[in-house]
């Protein structure tokens, strides 16, 4: 058993994390922004810590023990364009999600468990692996301070750290509710010709690598999160559109989209990836539920109706 310290419990990921490590027996404790999520953590038997990632100070002294903090929040944001002051506001933001667990780690005096993501440029048969550097384009952009903080994080040796880079999550919740919802109702489009690859993981895989991280806490290690079958875009949204019984969805010319969406979110949705997940099903003895999307996709659509 261990203490394990959850930073976005309550979200997407978090809310399939939490109960595989209290399932395996561990002692959960989970930073939450609101009372009312304190108390309905602590009514299912995880400790609550009321507190903002961006305003540690109001926290950080009542921590209690821990043997590894998890570090699975994200600056949150809406599908749709994005203003170049957003984009500012969250790129301000986003260090505070990386080095607030950092000092968090340190002060416990215990291992960090980050998360960071596949952003990485392939192309013809290249396939990336946890060698390659990561590339800020696009949503990533917003990561740019990360780097080098991660970077100091690692030659100093403290905390430890072990890095995760899950790809695009899919399953019953979170913003991919909202693909579901707009290929139903016709709205969703495919931009380009739909041919790029994009590396992608159901959130139940994802979270038991998370879990099997925690067990085994592999120090030093970074691991790519992505199921077995590289698709392309085109691929995925008409096997949903299928799975859905609804009409496979059009496509939306890239200048339009552009248009539409900006440039930094069309360069996140058109990028072009593929990843090797072995590091991750050899050090972690990681076991895909959904080795691919043609699994992955019906069950979250049963999952959702």
């Amino acid at each position: 058993m261990k203490k394990v310290l959850v930073i976005g419990g309550t979200g997407f990921l978090g809310t399939h994390l939490l109960p595989r490590l209290l399932e395996r027996g561990h002692d959960v404790t989970v930073l939450a922004r609101s009372r009312d999520k304190v108390v309905d953590l602590e009514s299912r038997g995880i400790r609550g810590v009321p507190g903002d990632l961006l305003q540690p100070k109001s926290f950080m002294a009542g921590l209690p023990p821990q043997d590894v903090v998890v570090s699975i929040a994200r600056p949150g944001f809406k599908p749709g364009r994005m203003s170049r002051q957003q984009f500012e506001t969250l790129r301000q933001q986003t260090p505070f999600y990386f080095s607030t667990p950092i000092a968090m780690a340190e002060r416990l005096d215990c291992p960090l468990i980050v998360t960071l993501g596949t952003s990485f440029r392939t192309t013809g048969d290249q396939i990336a692996d946890e060698s390659w550097p990561i590339e800020r384009f696009g949503l990533a952009r917003m990561g740019e301070q990360v780097d080098p903080l991660l970077a100091e994080v690692v030659e100093r040796g403290s905390p430890p750290l072990i890095q995760m880079l899950p790809g695009e999550i899919y399953g019953p919740g979170g913003l991919f509710k909202t693909m579901v919802e707009w290929t139903k109702k016709g709205r969703y489009r495919v931009f380009g010709s739909g041919q790029n690859r994009i590396p992608r993981v159901h959130v139940d895989d994802c979270a038991e690598a998370y879990a099997q991280a925690v067990d085994r806490l592999p120090l030093g290690e970074r691991f790519i999160l992505a199921d077995d079958g590289p698709c392309t875009a085109r691929e995925f949204a008409d096997y949903l559109a299928d799975c859905l019984n609804v009409p496979r969805p059009g496509t939306l010319p890239g200048f339009v989209a552009r248009i539409v969406l900006g440039k930094l979110m069309v360069e996140t949705i058109m990028m072009d990836c593929r990843v090797s997940n072995a590091r991750a099903k050899e050090r972690l003895d990681w076991t895909l539920q959904y080795p691919t999307y043609r699994e992955g996709l019906p069950a979250t659509v049963r999952a959702l109706e």
